[in-house]
């Protein structure tokens, strides 16, 4: 099924206060304009922030004395050489095209955290770029509990769609009948 079928899902994940994992969604504004020359350039910048921000997660557990990243055998690294034949939902931090995201597990790093290490990175890169970022829980990474619960999977696809006007519309849609 696809990731719109699962708008109802992303709402209830988002008021479940034990909705155990958090996603922030970078998206690149524009990324469509840019020449082959510039899109390779973004795909090498993109790959060194999500090394810098997943650098900083890992930090922030000493930091925190406690667990922030997902430690779960079946997840690699986008940087793994295993990556490219990789499940997509099963590699983070995700890098997709000129998007990328990183999950952490909840109330542990804040989204303006995340943010201002990409902003810190982007500065010493000298990017230019703008981002759509959108954030969100889900409950599960286990694909067959998708149905009752809000998958990994669906969540990494909402969150990369919610800047566009299609998928704003059928969310307030679901909002209203379910109001």
């Amino acid at each position: 099924m696809a990731y719109q079928e699962y708008l109802d899902l992303y709402l209830s994940a988002q008021d479940n206060l034990n909705a155990p994992y958090y996603v922030v969604s970078f998206d690149t504004v524009n990324s469509k304009i840019l020449t082959e020359e510039e899109r390779a350039i973004l795909q090498r910048n993109i790959h060194i922030i999500t090394q810098y921000v997943y650098n900083k997660l890992c930090d922030s557990e000493e930091t925190l004395q406690k667990q922030v990243v997902i430690k779960d055998k079946r997840f690699i690294r986008p940087w793994d050489s295993k990556a490219t034949n990789w499940n997509l939902n099963y590699i983070d931090p995700l890098i997709y095209g000129d998007s990328f995201q990183f999950t952490v597990l909840r109330d542990t790093v804040s989204k303006e955290e995340i943010i201002e290490w990409v902003n810190t990175c982007m500065e010493h890169l000298y990017m230019e770029e703008d981002f759509h970022i959108a954030d969100g829980y889900y409950e599960t990474n286990e694909y067959n509990e998708g149905k009752n619960k809000f998958y990994r999977g669906y969540c990494l696809q909402t969150l990369e769609s919610l800047h566009k006007p299609q998928t704003q519309k059928e969310l307030q849609k679901i909002k209203n009948t379910n109001n």
